[in-house]
């Protein structure tokens, strides 16, 4: 049965909390009458920043994805799959890790044929084929990926195979100054643009030329290693 966000939230106390509201609000920091309204219902929608803090908590170590979405397990383990589209490529399941700062962009990273920029390796069984992962830093995506999260990639070779809505590491220039970020991608063909769209309600829209993007990879799996010791 579909469940709202107040409903999981009334999970989370019900199962961690053993249903006490006041030792929830203790816990991720905010006023209790506030969260009584929420479980309750009074309260139509939970604001950001209590879902900012429910997700952040490391006591309760909430599945970002399951809280806003119902999918997943209420908890993160280890390694948390939180985004994994259907894609029917399988590849052997190891990735790469890259270390994207010192590669300086994306294109670059690209261009480079050899291994000077690998941090690691990980393994995740039944991935989907990938080229690569980087980690990401920003909250333009929060709460489905957070600083530190590592997002495995596939790259496109050109700019005409981007399916919109999708998401995806886009890197491109604007007058000089360099861009690397990780959105949703919308092309907007009659004007020949790229519309950059953050999950975050608090970012706008960015739209640029199509002709600005350097390298741009689809992204295919969002993972998150969590500390449960």
């Amino acid at each position: 049965m579909d469940t709202t966000i107040n409903q999981r939230i009334k999970e989370v106390a019900d199962k961690l909390c053993d249903g006490n509201i006041s030792e929830l609000a203790r816990i991720v920091g905010v006023k209790q009458p506030t969260l009584r309204d929420i479980v309750t219902g009074r309260q139509v929608k939970p604001g950001f920043d209590i879902l900012n803090k429910i997700v952040d908590n490391s006591t309760l170590n909430i599945n970002s994805e399951w809280l806003l979405t119902g999918k997943g397990e209420m908890q993160t383990s280890k390694i948390d799959i939180v985004h994994n589209p259907p894609y029917r490529d399988v590849g052997s399941g190891v990735i790469p890790i890259y270390d994207i700062s010192a590669a300086a962009n994306l294109k670059t990273l690209f261009a480079n044929e050899n291994m000077q920029h690998v941090l690691g390796e990980i393994k995740v069984p039944n991935a989907p084929d990938c080229d690569g992962a980087i980690y990401v830093r920003g909250d333009s995506m929060y709460p489905l990926i957070k600083t530190g999260d590592l997002v495995s990639y596939k790259q496109l070779h050109s700019i005409e195979s981007v399916i919109s809505g999708e998401m995806y590491v886009v890197d491109f220039q604007i007058n000089g100054d360099d861009f690397l970020v990780v959105k949703y991608v919308q092309r907007e063909e009659e004007s020949d643009t790229l519309r950059l769209v953050s999950y975050n309600e608090h970012h706008k829209d960015i739209v640029i030329p199509a002709g600005d993007v350097r390298a741009i990879a689809l992204v295919k799996i969002i993972i998150r290693i969590t500390s449960i010791y």
